[in-house]
């Protein structure tokens, strides 16, 4: 007994050394410092150059993996990104440590540490995808889709001092040129990424201005749905790029709570209201497209409201029942709908997809169906640009 409490003794004490010798080392531990000397700033830059390099690879990985999220895929794609992203992003840390920036551009570094942090976040959560069953990864699967979508964020909005990033946003053949936005309280109306708190019937919204807008023209519109769980900030990644290249303004609202009701039916009436007060809207020209969640709900709230929304295009989702109840089907004659969705689907089988195209084809809807082999429950981010020009092929009612 005695030897019991001897052995538990000596364990706290040595607990408690650790933790205080740990202690001194967090408060005494020298801040660091920022770099001299002549060659300080050469070889920061070079430093923070594989950084952005490591940064782009990685997130054009993403890209390309999203669209091959699949059960099955899971191991593959974890030892994927191990395989050819755990050294870049580990050297490129290592090269960032080993030369801090001079004090002038100390700034930049803080940003440049920012959307590298979430790049490795969103690697190790992909890195991760190996280590249980799948269901349990989806976690790690949104967590890395938030940390990318973080990550465009910082390096877009300071793209001109990131050349690895230059023509990242841009799709190849398009040639709309890449501007500086206009600020809040500009004489024109504000470009660029802008973010609204949520109010009356919507969780908030973030939109996207190409920074090329003016007034000379009435811009159409891409409202994207989030899925269930997600949130308009982080999808508006998923969009942004077609809408800069080809000159869309872009909408990504937030569902009130975890996922779309009949509150943000409303609510979304509400942000087209906010968007046509500030900018030049062709009001016939607003696209509601939706993953998942986002796509059965895009058919229900754009069945809704044929006056509002010129076409819907739902991505992996389903005919919402409540479409019949609603009167929906009856409204649906003649509207353009884009619908895909992956025969792998593991949440909602391929088969309650065509049932859907069914009974729309049978309401008269101009539907066009794509079914993709072997796409699962995921967003299939290479239908974008097909997307948008059937949009734009769209005759104006």
């Amino acid at each position: 007994m005695r030897s019991g409490r001897l052995v538990g003794f000596t364990l706290f004490a040595a607990a408690t050394a650790l933790v205080l010798l740990l202690t001194c080392m967090v408060m005494f531990r020298r801040p660091r410092q920022p770099a001299e000397g002549p060659d300080a700033e050469e070889h920061f830059r070079a430093a923070a150059t594989r950084a952005a390099t490591a940064s782009r690879a990685f997130l054009e990985w993403m890209d390309a993996a999203t669209e091959r999220l699949a059960p099955e895929r899971a191991v593959d794609l974890a030892q994927e990104v191990r395989r050819l992203h755990a050294e870049p992003l580990h050297a490129a840390r290592a090269d960032l440590d080993a030369h801090p920036p001079p004090a002038a551009l100390q700034p930049f570094a803080a940003t440049l540490s920012d959307g590298f942090d979430h790049v490795t976040q969103a690697f190790d959560h992909m890195a991760a995808l190996d280590a249980g069953p799948f269901m349990r990864a989806i976690g790690d699967v949104l967590a890395a889709w938030h940390h990318a979508a973080r990550a465009q964020e910082i390096f877009y909005s300071e793209r001109v001092q990131f050349p690895p990033f230059a023509g990242y946003w841009q799709i190849a053949g398009t040639d709309m040129p890449d501007m500086p936005a206009h600020p809040a309280g500009d004489a024109q109306p504000q470009t660029g990424i802008i973010h609204v708190d949520p109010s009356g019937h919507h969780g908030g919204f973030s939109v996207y201005v190409p920074e090329t807008y003016s007034a000379d023209r009435a811009w159409p519109v891409i409202m994207a749905l989030h899925g269930a769980s997600g949130n308009g900030r982080d999808f508006l990644w998923m969009w942004l790029r077609e809408a800069k290249s080809f000159g869309y303004l872009l909408v990504a609202p937030t569902s009130v709570g975890p996922t779309w009701s009949d509150i943000e039916d409303v609510g979304l009436l509400e942000i087209l209201s906010w968007l046509d007060r500030r900018y030049r809207v062709a009001s016939r020209r607003v696209l509601l497209t939706g993953l998942s969640d986002g796509g059965t709900y895009a058919l229900l709230y754009g069945l809704a409201h044929p006056d509002m929304y010129r076409a819907l295009a739902p991505l992996c989702g389903v005919l919402h029942p409540a479409n019949e109840g609603l009167g929906n089907l009856r409204r649906a004659r003649g509207i353009p709908i884009y619908m895909v969705h992956g025969a792998r689907d593991f949440l909602f089988p391929v088969q309650s997809a065509r049932v859907g195209r069914d009974v729309l084809l049978a309401a008269g809807a101009a539907v066009e169906y794509r079914e993709l082999p072997e796409l699962s429950h995921t967003y299939p981010r290479s239908e974008n640009v097909r997307i948008l020009r059937w949009f734009a092929a769209l005759t104006t009612p």
